[in-house]
Order: structure tokens, then sequence, then C-alpha cells
């Protein structure tokens, strides 16, 4: 067998160097690789190899790696296994609510007090897991559609720039009843917020968000999906929701998401699905109050592990800063209607329409099955309907009057006083 191996190689070794030769004399490439029953790609490779001058250019190189990879030491292998399992398990006080992955491992490393030096990169912790065969379940992965990566009109890049917030629920607690949890995650920032109520109501999302925004920065856009905690009930055309006048008293865009898209709240849905396996799986609860307890305390774990993952980028906070009163009360059953612009994301229909609060508003058929971005702006009483094309161009589709039986306040005219401690 071996006689045999070295007979085909120096065949092979004589095929070349006879190819090449008749190049040499004049003959074309492709009359030679055509009469040998090769490709021309076959040829170019050995007459590139010859042309570097190298005396022995027509032999094959070693199938040997040119470079071995250092051997992960022993110690820090089992570290790294027993740092996964302990992750995975989430049974200790100082791995409870934690992440799993590849980040979190090294993460941890470091609170364990390793030295950079001995803290294997991303890539070998990931070789290691699954060497070990400690894979977990991949993650789920949305239908794609033809517009999608083009729904939004917004380039996020600073912190506190877009909030996203949803409720979860209900879940039931035995014993107790149903919970529902409210969730909300800024998009570049990372950090998350959450409470849990009783029911899924207006009134509980607008008091956890007035009471949030006492101590935490108010963003520019606040991205919600249809649901009549936030949206209302529709039944009045252009009467809009007591949510919705809270954001635009305050001063907020909100962002309506496409009906039955969750993916679209991509960054709040990830973070509900952490916070069921991470979290509610994890613990037994006895009723409302202990699950708010033991809630704190996985939104706080959940921001140190963020915080570091943004430590070593230049991520800047949107500007001007603003944090209502601590002191401040609004009356959320009469909320004035003021100056704002409010942002539905709609698919084109069968008929070339977009659905906004339960009214129709015509866009073309060319456009069935893509994505729309709509604004009202309550000022001008006006709505912009555009779309975002594959050179992410960004096109203005119908331009319509929108009446607003109602005044529509300046807020600049309607507050005598700022709502605001820090900045305006």
């Amino acid at each position: 067998m071996l006689f045999r191996k070295s007979t085909m190689r120096e065949i092979y070794e004589e095929e070349r160097i006879a190819a090449i030769k008749r190049h040499i004399e004049g003959e074309k490439s492709v009359e030679i690789y055509s009469s040998l029953g090769k490709s021309k790609p076959w040829f170019m490779k050995w007459w590139k190899r010859y042309r570097t001058g190298n005396d022995e250019w027509y032999k094959d190189l070693p199938k040997r790696p040119r470079t071995i990879r250092k051997k992960i030491d022993e110690r820090i292998e089992t570290a790294v296994v027993a740092i996964r399992k302990s992750l995975i398990d989430g049974t200790e006080d100082s791995t409870r609510y934690s992440f799993v992955g590849s980040e979190s491992i090294k993460f941890r490393m470091e609170e364990l007090g390793y030295i950079p030096q001995d803290i294997p990169s991303q890539s070998t912790i990931k070789r290691i897991i699954k060497r070990n065969k400690l894979r977990v379940n991949t993650k789920e992965r949305y239908k794609r559609v033809k517009s999608k990566g083009r729904y939004t009109l917004l380039k996020l890049e600073f912190i506190d720039e877009m909030h996203q917030i949803d409720f979860v629920g209900p879940r039931h607690i035995k014993g107790f009843g149903a919970i529902n949890s409210i969730h909300l995650k800024d998009v570049v920032g990372r950090q998350v917020a959450g409470n849990q109520y009783i029911e899924k109501s207006m009134d509980n999302a607008m008091k956890f968000l007035l009471d949030y925004w006492k101590c935490h920065p108010i963003p520019r856009y606040l991205q919600v999906d249809n649901g009549m905690s936030f949206a209302g009930d529709y039944k009045h055309p252009r009467s809009f929701s007591r949510f919705v006048r809270l954001c635009l008293y305050i001063g907020i865009e909100i962002v309506f998401i496409a009906p039955a898209k969750p993916w679209m709240n991509g960054t709040i849905e990830e973070f509900n699905k952490g916070f069921d396996r991470l979290f509610w799986k994890q613990e037994t609860f006895t009723d409302l109050e202990d699950i708010r307890v033991k809630s704190k305390i996985f939104y706080a774990r959940q921001n140190k592990f963020n915080e570091r993952k943004l430590q070593e980028t230049d991520l800047k906070s949107i500007g001007p800063k603003r944090i209502l009163r601590p002191d401040l009360e609004i009356d959320v059953n009469n909320i004035p209607l003021v100056a704002g612009k409010i942002h539905c994301i709609r698919m084109v229909d069968g008929k070339g329409n977009v659905s906004i609060f339960n009214e129709r508003f015509h866009v073309g058929g060319e456009y069935i099955g893509e994505y729309c971005w709509a604004t009202i702006d309550t000022k001008k009483e006006l709505l912009v309907i555009a779309y975002n094309d594959e050179n992410m161009v960004v096109h203005e589709l119908n331009r319509l009057d929108y009446g607003i039986k109602e005044t529509v306040h300046d807020r600049s005219e309607l507050f005598a006083s700022s709502l605001f401690c820090v900045g305006r």
C-alpha cells in the first residue's frame, strides 16, 4: 500500500512538471489542461507555484496544520466545565438568574479571581463547551420576510434613546393565582426594569413608567405592541389612549410595532425569554410580594451583567437627560392631548392598504406584503406614510390630513413649571 501511494504521487508530480514545461514551450494553457482532463484552476495553481522559484514547487504541501494550537490547560478546562454547570443549574446564590454563555463564563472567572492570562477567549470556551457536550438548545429564529430588515426608519446609537416595554403573562402562582410582569429594556444601553401586577392594565403600565421615570432617564422613543394596555380599544377613530397621551405629555415619541410581529420588539422579547428560563422556572413563589422581592434581585443581576458587557464600548447617552420630579403628580385620567409624534409600523395588506388605529389608508398595490412606517403628527394634524427600499432609501408614499376632534396643546405653553428635575 505504501509503494502504491508513492507511485501515484510521482505520477502526479511528473504530470505537473510536463504541463508547465509545455506552457513554457509556447503551448496555450487551455489546450494543456483540456488534454489532461484538468480544470483551469488546477493549471493556474501549479503555474503560480512554479513562478515562486521554489525547487520543489510541483510537490503537495504538508497536510498537517502550519500552526499547532496551544493545548488548553487541564485545570482551566475543568474550571470552565464546572462554571458552565453551575450557571446552568443556578442553585448557588452567586450564579442564580445568570446567563450561561461564553461571555458569562468569562465574567464569572473574573469574579472568582482568575488572572486575565488564565481566562480563555470566548471561542476557546465555546470549544470546551462543545467538547464536553454542555451545549443547550439553540435560539428560536423568526421567519424572515422581504422587508424585515427595513421595517424601521430609526438608527439607534445612544443609551436611553429607545426603550421597549412589554407585559408577560399571566403566570400562575400555586395557592395564590395569576400574576403578570411588565418589563422595560433600553435597546442600546441594555439596562432592564420590571415589576409584577395582578392584571395587565393601562393603569399598571402608566404607574410603572411614572415610578421608573422619577429615578431613570426618559427616552426619546418608547416602543410597544398593540395590546389594549398601550393602544386602547380603538372604538373611536383618532381618539388616543391615556397611555399614548401620557407619553406625548412627557415628550416621548411612541412607536407601535406591527400587529402579531413580536420580533420587532426583539430586545424586550429576548429578555422575556431569559426571565422565563432563568427566573420563573428556577424559583418558587408564594404571592405577589414574594415575586416582587425576588424579581428585584434578578433585574439587578441582569443589569450588572449588561453593564460589564458595555464597559469597553464608547457609547454615549442621549441628551439632554430628563428625569421626572420626585414630587410630580399626574392625573392619568385627565391628560390633555399635546403636540408630538406617534409612529406605527404596518404591513401593507392584499388591497394595498395599511390599518392604523382601525382606519385604513391606501399606499399602493406594489407594496403588498411590505412594511411601512406611518407617523401621526398631532401638532400638524398630519399622517405621513413612508417606505424604506432595498437600498435603504426612504420614500414618502402618502401624506394625508389627519383631523383631530379636540384641542392639541403646545407643550411649551402648557407647562408653566418643568416636569423634570434634570434638563428640559
